[in-house]
């Protein structure tokens, strides 16, 4: 659960248009309203409007070359738009984590599959093929009896 915001920096080996453009582009994917774009500064301010689910997002995003590398570095600050939020229930982090993920896909960056999320799909597919140990049949992965020949599981 995040309090009120999120920050995250990301470095890419990639050159600064590209980087600066991946990121508008993001923004515009999202339907994120960019208020201010200045390439020279490498700043971007974005904002989400109010919804339902939301209480509105203020985004500033800075795009800088680091000067030992060759690298760009990616820093997305979001902060909720009502000064009343205490708690934004961890989206301000799934926001930037969908922007970084966008930018990675528009700069031809694939992310590696986690082992946790590998490992989860074995565990879900093994529930998935449960069978009754008496009669062989396929059961559900809560059922507390077979249905098929009434066997306590």
């Amino acid at each position: 659960m995040g309090m009120r915001g999120a920050s995250e920096t990301r470095n890419y080996l990639k050159n600064f248009s590209d980087v600066f453009s991946a990121v508008a582009r993001a923004l515009d994917e999202f339907k994120m309203k960019v208020t201010n774009k200045d390439e020279s500064k490498g700043i971007i301010t974005a904002t989400t409007g109010f919804s339902l689910f939301s209480t509105g997002t203020d985004l500033i995003i800075e795009v800088q070359p680091v000067s030992e590398t060759k690298e760009v570095s990616v820093t997305i600050n979001t902060k909720p738009k009502m000064k009343t939020v205490v708690t934004d229930w961890g989206q301000s982090s799934r926001d930037v984590g969908h922007i970084f993920n966008k930018v990675e896909e528009y700069l031809g960056i694939i992310a590696e599959k986690p082992k946790a999320t590998e490992e989860k799909a074995k565990v879900e597919k093994t529930k998935e093929l449960r069978v009754c140990p008496s009669c062989g049949q396929s059961v559900g992965a809560t059922d507390k009896f077979c249905e098929h020949c009434g066997k306590k599981l």
